[in-house]
């Protein structure tokens, strides 16, 4: 009578790494603005930074997931944030404005070392409140209403650390913003002047660096 071989436990699957996003070709300059030259502007002259509000979420797909935006006319610019400690991670996300269901995307791909998260206060330049962008980080994407306070924004980063923001105008064709969005993000070297996007069909692409 033949012996039993016993069968090999099946090692458990592991789920499938977050699609990687191609890099673009050509070196995107890297623009970082330190806190002095906007000293000078009569925003930072007469605007204080208050503590910073929630951005309302907004719908994204999952982190195994890439978005795949329309093309449009993109700049390029770098910044440097500060890195939130993993641990302090679970708190961080329990008080932002994302969905419970990005939280804990997000949590998850912290703990298993996919992305890191950072925060990155937008605050609208002019002092002025109401002008709207959707900003996306590794397939999470948050509706922000610029306003004259510091707005939290919390992004899980990859190793191409890039984000992207997108003016937010009425439905339809491209819509020229009065103005363009003007931001001020509060960087780990200060406040960071970013370009100004003057229509719908621009976009701005911050090149992450996480300290």
């Amino acid at each position: 009578m033949l012996g039993m071989r016993e069968r090999p436990e099946a090692e458990p699957r592991r789920l499938p790494d977050p699609a990687q996003r191609a890099q673009h070709g050509g070196m995107a300059t890297k623009v970082v603005i330190a806190a002095a030259a906007l000293l000078g502007t009569g925003y930072l002259a007469s605007t204080h930074f208050p503590g910073a509000t929630r951005p309302a979420p907004g719908v994204a797909p999952p982190l195994s997931q890439s978005p795949v935006p329309t093309p449009r006319p993109a700049t390029h610019v770098g910044a440097q944030f500060s890195m939130i400690a993993p641990e302090n991670a679970p708190a961080a996300l329990r008080h932002s404005g994302l969905t419970p269901d990005q939280q804990r995307t997000i949590l998850a791909a912290v703990k298993r070392r996919e992305v890191r998260l950072v925060n990155m206060p937008l605050a609208d330049a002019t002092g002025l409140t109401g002008k709207t962008v959707v900003v996306s980080s590794a397939g999470i994407a948050q509706t922000v209403v610029l306003g004259p306070a510091p707005k939290s924004v919390l992004l899980p980063i990859r190793d191409i650390g890039e984000v992207l923001i997108t003016p937010v105008g009425p439905p339809g064709a491209t819509h020229t913003i009065a103005d363009g969005v003007q931001m001020v993000a509060l960087t780990a070297l200060g406040p960071q002047l970013l370009p100004t996007l003057p229509s719908t069909d621009q976009q701005l692409v911050l090149d992450v660096i996480v300290q």
